[in-house]
């Protein structure tokens, strides 16, 4: 997770951190990129708690990224993990306005344009997002994909997913929010589509688990069992296990009991659909609000169904 720093660059870069002054905000900005101390259910958000060694090393890539971008304001990356580092620390907003700022620079890059529609998802202005995303499929155009580097890389190090899949993922993941149930369905068979021979194991389970949710969601029951049963046991994933037992639960394989008193929102979301799939409104409303309630920044997912689960998008 911390860049390393080599030679002369690492020298000056190591003088300008030396010169810069602390920046650990005890609350998340409340700017114009969008809403990040109240979730969708007008519960306070704060900034996630971490470890003081996390903490400390989330900062001081924040200060490396900045003053990577002091030195080299004329690169495109440079704008990108100022972004991307933002977001690792919980600072939402600020993402969003440090990704803006790149846009200022390089209005023609898609990957600008990519991450900052996930912080603006996670900002909670899903229209923006969507339009985002897709702006950035028309600036990609016939660009060659190329696989999207991890800042926080999965046990084995390898990069599973591409630019160009993960915007088409996250831009049916985001239609979710408006109700765009369709979009989400159509969105994510494009992204399965995409995926690299390696991880289409990987990428087939996230996609049956918001497949099958978009489908139950309009009705579409049978659709929904035929993809969400297509997923076998005995998956061997690279980084997808939290959603393999998500799809489980969903399946029916496990039971909720089977995964213990767990605080992922992935498999508890998965559980409290369920319960409102069964017509448990009582259990699935309290469960969605415990979801909420146990992470600093909220869920989106679970405000969006509290908030509006009738939702419908708007045409």
């Amino acid at each position: 997770m911390t860049a390393r720093l080599m030679g002369g660059a690492g020298i000056v870069l190591a003088l300008l951190l030396a010169a810069a002054p602390a920046s650990v905000a005890a609350q998340p900005a409340a700017t114009s990129a969008g809403q990040c101390t109240t979730s969708l259910i007008g519960t306070p958000l704060t900034l996630p708690k971490f470890s003081e060694a996390t903490q400390k090393r989330l900062d001081q890539d924040i200060e490396i990224a900045r003053a990577a971008l002091r030195i080299a304001p004329d690169r495109e990356d440079s704008h990108i993990w100022l972004g991307r580092r933002l977001d690792y620390a919980g600072r939402i907003c600020d993402a969003v306005d440090a990704f803006s700022d790149g846009l200022k620079t390089f209005p023609n890059s898609y990957k600008l344009y990519r991450f900052r529609a996930r912080d603006l998802t996670r900002a909670r202005q899903f229209d923006a997002a969507l339009a985002d995303y897709s702006k950035a499929l028309e600036l990609m155009g016939d660009t060659p994909d190329s696989f999207e580097p991890d800042g926080l890389p999965n046990p084995i190090g390898l990069t599973i997913s591409t630019y160009r899949g993960n915007i088409v993922y996250y831009y049916a993941q985001t239609s979710f929010a408006t109700g765009d149930y369709q979009s989400v369905v159509d969105g994510m068979a494009k992204s399965l589509a995409l995926a690299a021979d390696f991880a289409r194991d990987d990428m087939r389970v996230p996609t049956a688990y918001w497949t099958y949710i978009a489908y139950r969601k309009m009705g579409e029951h049978a659709k929904a069992r035929a993809a969400i049963d297509a997923i076998e046991p005995g998956l061997k994933l690279i980084e997808n296990d939290i959603y393999y037992q998500a799809v489980q639960i969903m399946q029916g394989r496990l039971k909720p009991a089977d995964v213990g008193a767990t605080k992922d929102s992935t498999i508890k979301f998965a559980i409290a659909m369920e319960r409102r799939f069964a017509s448990d409104e009582a259990g699935a409303k309290a469960l969605l609000a415990e979801i909420i309630a146990e992470n600093a920044q909220g869920h989106w997912p679970s405000e969006a169904e509290l908030a509006a689960p009738d939702r419908l998008p708007r045409r």
